[in-house]
């Protein structure tokens, strides 16, 4: 029976080290993923920012969101691995990773840290973080 992971990407590196895991360990997990993406859109809201320059960024946004997805869907399908893949716009990306992990009731959430250092975690969180701690199923951690 395959694994139904949810695996959170950007274009960050440690998205690509999540991606090489799982490749490596495809025959050990037989998952299958769902790549999500979560464009968080709510913190321009009080930018300063113009309305038709806010839609311009969220356009470009969603374009960049969308071009990740389907680079990461891509390479996992390379690889053998069944993959599909949300593009969710709004929130906090850590409460909507739980949240669908909880919804589509995902045997796993796979996720590597940024390493964005321990200054910068504690004092503005971390999506990592916040998984680890409210996801409603276990999460596999990539270092």
């Amino acid at each position: 029976m395959a694994l139904r992971m949810l695996v959170p990407v950007d274009d960050t590196l440690a998205s690509y080290r999540t991606q090489q895991y799982l490749i490596k360990m495809k025959d050990a997990l037989k998952p299958t993923v769902t790549l999500l993406t979560v464009i968080q859109l709510s913190k321009l809201a009080y930018r300063c920012i113009p309305d038709f320059q806010q839609e311009m960024i969220k356009n470009n946004a969603l374009k960049l969101g969308r071009q990740t997805l389907e680079e990461h869907e891509k390479k996992y399908r390379e690889a053998g691995i069944h993959a599909d893949s949300i593009l969710e716009e709004g929130g906090e990306a850590g409460k909507m990773i739980c949240s669908l992990a909880q919804q589509e009731a995902f045997d796993m959430i796979c996720i590597s840290p940024n390493n964005d250092g321990e200054m910068t975690n504690l004092m503005f969180g971390s999506v990592t973080n916040y998984v680890m701690h409210h996801a409603p199923c276990p999460v596999l951690l990539v270092r």
